[in-house]
């Protein structure tokens, strides 16, 4: 009994003792496990992200002073560089599509401006060779005054077309041919006739002033004696080549057509020339006269005369119509 009451204190004794020491460690066993392992993970937690605020602090107060200083420098530098030292500031910064040698592209075809098509070749100088351009005939002659148009014996003009002109359109169908050859024909037994006369006006005239040519075409076709058509070519009513003119001569409107061609292969425009057939009122006939627009005004070689007037001076021719290689123009009287 003895032994058995003292085992009995003994076990008491040893349950007594053993729950005062786990109270003591404040906690049991499982949960002060836990609660040790949390706190010493939040402390290292804290621990890393205070030494990366730290770094970061450390790498900010570096690179700070660092860059504002290059910053100022540069824009220095830029300033005080020379000109070697910009081209190679400019070179390394990225350059505009302007700047970089590339061409700009290529604009829609309504962006385009419109190309300024070239005058046609006059239908009998269409494959020949034109003659030399001489300073006189760059001289300006349009038909126009720093006032405006001339008013071609005080008329106002309207072009047309060479519709109702049969007789001149054969005049250019076959001028071309007869140009070239009365240019450059050598055998004078065979060539046509006048040939001789027309290179020596050409020779002569080629290189002088507008003026002068005038007088020297005028005076020189001049000496061809008038010829009626019907005389000439059996019809009443006949427009003369420049071969046919040369060989047979003609009437007034003849004359005008070989001094018209003479004067073009002299280098003189087409638009500083028009054969104007007008009405004579003190004779009462219809007569044809050469015009030719230079010096601001409008000079007149007429059949009847060497002299070269102006036409103001013809108070008494009214024009009917007038044309040249690509145009025709009725005329209409106007007033003073």
């Amino acid at each position: 009994m003895k032994w058995t009451a003292c085992l009995i204190l003994l076990l008491l004794a040893g349950a007594l003792v053993i729950p005062s020491e786990f109270a003591a460690m404040g906690a049991a066993p499982g949960q002060g496990v836990e609660t040790g392992v949390t706190a010493e993970t939040e402390s290292r937690a804290a621990d890393s992200e205070a030494t990366a605020k730290e770094h970061m602090r450390a790498t900010e107060a570096q690179t700070q002073p660092e860059q504002a200083p290059s910053a100022t420098a540069n824009v220095r530098e830029t300033g005080n560089a020379a000109p070697q030292d910009q081209d190679r500031l400019e070179q390394s910064s990225p350059q505009p599509v302007w700047r970089q040698g590339k061409q700009s592209p290529t604009p829609p075809e309504e962006a385009r401006p419109a190309r300024v098509e070239s005058a046609p070749t006059p239908v009998w100088r269409q494959g020949a060779a034109s003659g030399p351009e001489t300073p006189a005939a760059r001289v300006q002659g349009a038909a126009k005054t720093g006032d405006g148009p001339i008013r071609l014996f005080q008329s106002a003009a309207f072009r047309g077309n060479f519709n109702a002109l049969p007789k001149w359109k054969r005049v250019l169908s076959k001028v071309k041919g007869e140009i070239q050859t009365l240019n450059t024909c050598a055998a004078p037994k065979t060539c046509p006739p006048g040939t001789t006369s027309w290179q020596r006006i050409m020779k002569q005239a080629r290189g002088q002033e507008r003026m002068e040519q005038l007088k020297m075409v005028n005076s020189f076709f001049n000496k061809w004696p008038y010829r009626l058509d019907q005389d000439a070519f059996g019809v009443s009513d006949w427009w003369a080549t420049p071969q046919e003119f040369l060989k047979i001569s003609g009437d007034c409107e003849d004359y005008a057509i070989i001094k018209y061609f003479a004067l073009r292969e002299l280098g003189i425009s087409q638009d500083d020339l028009r054969i104007v057939v007008v009405k004579d009122r003190i004779r009462g006939i219809a007569h044809a006269v050469l015009a030719v627009f230079t010096h601001g005004d409008a000079y007149i070689l007429n059949n009847v005369s060497d002299a070269i007037f102006t036409h103001d001076k013809y108070r008494h021719y009214t024009p009917q119509y007038s044309l040249n290689e690509e145009h025709r123009w009725s005329h209409i009287p106007v007033a003073n």
